[in-house]
């Protein structure tokens, strides 16, 4: 009998003893804690959900084979093959949000927080997971993979509503946090003052949105939005190497060594009581595929916010970067594609940026809240070459925003903002600018199904000695839902901007022995434009978007050469873009397989002469695709671009011919890829991306005489802990 209950007894022992205990956390990829994901072996009882730290435990589980799933609304659902085999099981996962949203929130279109559903004009919202794909060393990168929007050089164009004008007078408002990011001198965006890491999210608002924007949002809006201080302490370190493969021509070998480029970031983000914080430092440097345009680059950047209550916060952040860089703008000729002009080889760019924005928020109750916003932006920038031209510029702004709903059914938001600024240059005249606007648009929600908009702003410029100028531009715009899977919008309204002080008062040599010739007659350019669109969404992972677009220019400010071979900004007496645009993002295999697909035309036509405007493609193609198979990733990226119709034909022909074989240029085919592999080692993430850029190494410009980048590959180590 004893012999039969000893028996019993390590029997049971070893019954009890082939049970474990499964645990882990459940991360975002910058490894900030998922809480409240569902935690569940498939086909038994056996579950749990994690804590606010992302930490889950289910215990008792019986040794064995199973499958481990992980959900949360929000992202992606992840599963893993497990085998339970020992006490103790650790499993970690890494959730990544859901490719296809139906919820998007927006803040950009009305300057409150909207679905984009709701909207009335178009809208592309850029995600991290988008960003994480490829290895982006300045976010004017990751702009040229987003439908209807276009870069050439470093100019950013929605839509057709830029070609290129030497760096100055941008007609897109770029925004950190709703903060515009322009130069108080050339009106320009510096893509590398932008922290990559730091990005939650991108909102691009397609088409003007001067009635709540002002002067340069008359092609649209980029607003990148930050992330939340992270509620437990993260750092993350970033590290790449790369380099530039041989040009396809031995002719264009104009160096023997390797050409490189690198770069290094540390940030940590944290939060004490109520208080978080994110500090970064980052050097990137580029010897670049062609002489004289290496670029050595330094970015700090802090942000602090604090949650003072219940209903208001604060938050201040600052970005600081320091450029060393070669100046290069056109080459020699085709056959040496990769060396700049004689001219211009040695010429260098020294500047210094400081960026810094704060924003109060206060919500007085359900139904009224402000947010007070200030800015201040220093730029500083020394060439080199025949001649050392400076200009030094400081740009202060300030803005006060309300938003009051009432009844329900009314979403009142208005404003006041003013701004200003002080240039000392020695390439032209020490200037002020300055100016005020006020704004309102209300929204409208009465009638079941449809959503009317109707806006107006109010803008005064002064420039210097010329005489202010006074715009006023108005917004209409309908949302209506036919069901809950087809929703019909358009907009109407007007779109104004006023000349920078680069536009008008520069004399200056710019490169290729070509001169600036100043204009004080430039006037102020406005616009009317009106889109129509849809969104159809047949099912949960398929979306479709649609629009017709149409913009009517007058005075629109282009650089034009004059008979002395001189650059001139003029004021066409009338412009026209028109375009069709289709978006469809699916899902083709949820969690697994993602395809986005778009198709832009553009017509755009200078009406006074009859001709296309310059350097605007009529067909762009963007196709995406990728892959996640956890732990690993693959994605591909393909554009192409039309041959531009119209370009600075003046400066490659005869009798001038400055540039020459200038003329060459052809459609745009561009295929990049990036795999990648996910892993989690004691509770820390960690990726490890190969990036190959412009595959087929393929010669194009996106710029007279100005080769693009060649083919490319890097390397490219993360890590969160």
């Amino acid at each position: 009998m004893h012999r039969f209950l000893l028996i019993l007894f390590i029997s049971y022992n070893i019954l009890v003893a082939q049970k474990g205990v499964i645990t882990g956390r459940i991360i975002e990829e910058d490894s900030q804690p998922v809480v409240g994901a569902n935690i569940i072996i498939t086909g038994t009882s056996f579950g749990a959900a994690s804590d606010d730290k992302g930490r889950y435990e289910i215990r008792g589980v019986p040794y064995g084979k199973y499958t481990l799933e992980v959900s949360c609304v929000g992202y992606e659902k992840v599963s893993k093959k497990i085998t339970i085999d020992k006490e103790i099981s650790q499993i970690n996962f890494i959730l990544r949000e859901s490719a296809v949203e139906t919820e998007q929130i927006l803040v950009t279109a009305s300057k409150f927080e909207q679905r984009k559903e709701d909207l009335s004009v178009s809208a592309f919202v850029i995600k991290p997971d988008l960003i994480s794909h490829k290895n982006y060393i300045a976010f004017d990168e990751i702009l040229r993979d987003i439908p209807g929007v276009q870069v050439n050089l470093e100019q950013v164009s929605i839509r057709g509503s830029s070609g290129y004008s030497k760096g100055v007078g941008a007609r897109v408002l770029v925004a950190i946090n709703g903060i515009p990011l322009y130069g108080g001198d050339n009106g320009d965006i510096v893509w590398e003052l932008i922290p990559i890491s730091d990005i939650e999210r991108v909102e691009v608002i397609k088409g003007p949105a001067s009635s709540l924007y002002g002067t340069s949002a008359i092609g649209g809006v980029i607003n990148i939005i930050t992330k939340e201080a992270a509620q437990i302490p993260v750092t993350y370190i970033k590290s790449y190497a790369g380099f530039y493969d041989n040009p396809s021509y031995d002719i264009w070998k104009w160096n023997d060594n390797l050409r490189t480029f690198y770069g290094t970031e540390v940030s940590h983000s944290s939060s004490i009581g109520s208080v978080g914080y994110t500090l970064s430092l980052k050097k990137f440097d580029n010897m670049s595929y062609r002489q004289n345009d290496y670029r050595k680059n330094y970015l700090g950047y802090f942000k602090i916010n604090k949650t003072i209550d219940a209903n208001r916060s604060i938050l201040l952040f600052g970005n600081y970067l320091y450029m060393d860089r070669g100046n290069f703008l056109y080459w020699k000729d085709s056959r040496n594609a990769l060396v700049p002009k004689d001219e211009d080889n040695g010429n260098t760019v020294k500047s210094n940026r400081f960026f810094s924005g704060f924003v109060y928020n206060n919500r007085f109750s359900d139904n009224l809240n402000s947010t007070f916003k200030l800015s201040y932006y220093y730029t500083r920038f020394d060439g080199y070459g025949i001649e050392v031209t400076t200009s030094i510029a400081n740009l202060y702004r300030a803005e006060a925003i309300f938003n009051y709903s009432t009844n329900g059914n009314f979403n009142h938001t208005g404003g006041i903002e003013i701004s200003g600024s002080t240039v000392k240059s020695n390439i032209f005249s020490n200037t002020k600018f300055g100016g005020g606007a006020l704004y309102f648009q209300t929204e409208y929600r009465g009638v079941k199904n449809l959503i009317a908009t109707l806006g107006l702003r109010y803008d005064y410029i002064k420039l210097d000695t010329i005489k202010g100028k006074n715009a006023i531009t108005p917004r209409f715009g309908l949302n209506y839902k036919i069901t809950g899977n087809l929703i019909l919008r358009a907009s109407a309204g007007a779109g104004f901007r006023a000349p920078t002080p680069a536009e008008v008062f520069t004399t200056a040599g710019i490169a290729g022995g070509i001169d600036v010739e100043q204009n004080p007659d430039l006037k102020s350019e406005t616009s009317f434009s009106f889109e129509s669109g849809l969104i159809y969404s047949p099912s949960e992972h398929l979306n479709f978007d649609a629009t017709f677009y149409q913009t009517d220019y007058n005075n629109f400010i282009e650089p034009n050469l004059t008979k002395t071979g001189d650059i001139k900004f003029i004021n066409l007496t009338k412009a026209r873009i028109q375009g069709a645009e289709i978006l469809c993002a699916w899902a083709a295999v949820p969690s697994t397989f993602n395809l986005t697909f778009a198709y832009n035309y553009m017509w755009a036509r200078d009406v006074e002469k009859n001709r296309p405007m310059k350097y605007r493609p009529r067909n762009t193609v963007n196709l995406q695709i990728g892959y996640t198979k956890q732990p690993f990733e693959l994605n591909a990226d393909f554009r192409y671009s039309s041959k531009v119709e119209e370009i600075d034909f003046e400066l490659t022909e005869p009798p001038l011919a400055l540039i020459k074989d200038g003329y060459k240029r052809v459609p745009v085919y561009v295929i990049d890829l990036a795999g990648g592999v996910n892993f989690v080692f004691s509770n820390i993430a960690a990726k490890l991306k190969l990036s190959v850029k412009n595959l087929l190494n393929y010669n194009y410009v996106e710029f007279i005489g100005n080769l693009a980048p060649i083919r490319n590959y890097s390397l490219s180590a993360e890590i969160y802990f």
